[in-house]
């Protein structure tokens, strides 16, 4: 029996299952009923990432094997690279070595093999929850400690965006503005404060990596030959490099790594397709491309922005993620640009 302590800790905590068979799904939920959490049920995939959007989900419970070619394993390694960091239990009747070490390696906290008995459920649902509580406690104190750092934080992200723009103008301009557009971006998809904070810093740094590419290429009025862009496209890997010594801002090198990857897997560096590019990467894709096209170019003219729109409209599903355009042409700022 749970006790009146530990049901009082659960109270308003949200668990997510994930199982194709309803009959698991209505088995686990009776089980829970005992924790008296509320329990989200989704029978794919695709359902659960639409629920863990839509609901703030303290532990998810997944099912491994799944019809729609995606697997539990799938969701896990979408909610880390989304960074949806909620305690992971995995249930399947098989589980392979490659896969236990794969899920131990992204903090899976308990692997429960099928059938499973009720006492063994709960008692990993309920140390989940303990990890979850410690984690929140975790962010709490870490939020705090940056607000109270806020300035200095700032002063050095604008310290950064100035080295940039010591080299070169046009750049320190255009990261400002792709600043910008993704502040308007990831509120306009409904982000939060922190992340919409984290837009900014990404958008301000995500071209960093061009301290390391030669002033002959990048002040260069001509378009660049073959091995030229080669050197160019080396940018965003390097400003991962450069960033990656601050694990504290993961997303931002997340975008900074991947703004130049395209929807459907012909960009660059990683090749990366669709869901598969971090959300910070595919926001800084579509805020990238219309600075530069709004903006003259030592080899080009600046576009209008009506024209820039239709660009940005006529890549959708090719290179930027249809749904981020949508939203970031229904922005008045940019609409009415």
């Amino acid at each position: 029996m749970i006790n009146a302590v530990e049901k009082r800790r659960l109270k308003g905590k949200t668990i997510l299952v994930v199982d194709d068979e309803e009959a698991v799904r209505k088995v686990i939920k009776a089980y829970l009923s005992e924790l008296e959490v509320n329990v989200v049920c989704a029978e794919s995939v695709a359902r659960a990432r639409y629920c863990l959007k839509g609901f703030n989900i303290d532990v998810i419970l997944s099912d491994i094997a799944m019809p729609g070619g995606e697997t539990g394993i799938d969701l896990l390694s979408w909610c880390r690279r989304e960074h949806i960091l909620a305690p992971f239990i995995l249930v399947s009747g098989y589980i392979s070595p490659d896969d236990v070490r794969f899920a131990l390696s992204r903090g899976v906290q308990h692997v429960i093999h099928k059938p499973f008995k009720k006492r063994q459920l709960i008692e990993a649902v309920l140390s989940s929850f303990a990890v979850s509580d410690s984690y929140s406690n975790l962010v709490n104190s870490y939020i705090k400690e940056i607000e109270l750092n806020q300035q200095l934080f700032m002063a050095a992200i604008d310290g950064f965006a100035a080295a940039i723009g010591a080299r070169d103008g046009y750049t320190l301009h255009h990261s400002e503005q792709v600043a910008d557009f993704a502040v308007l971006l990831s509120r306009r998809i409904g982000l939060d404060e922190k992340n919409i904070q984290t837009a900014r810093i990404a958008g301000k740094l995500h071209d960093i990596g061009k301290i390391g590419v030669p002033e002959s290429i990048l002040m260069k009025k001509e378009l660049l030959t073959a091995s030229e862009f080669d050197v160019m496209k080396n940018h965003p890997a390097k400003a991962a490099e450069i960033l990656g010594s601050l694990p504290s801002l993961a997303a931002v090198i997340d975008g900074a790594r991947h703004h130049h990857e395209r929807f459907d897997g012909s960009g660059y560096p990683d090749g990366l397709k669709g869901d598969s590019i971090p959300l910070m990467g595919r926001i800084l894709a579509i805020c990238d491309a219309f600075s530069a096209m709004i903006t003259e170019r030592p080899y080009r003219p600046a576009i209008l922005p009506e024209n820039a729109r239709e660009e940005i409209r006529l890549n959708s599903s090719t290179q930027f993620d249809p749904q981020l355009v949508n939203a970031f042409l229904s922005i008045p700022e940019i609409a009415e640009a």
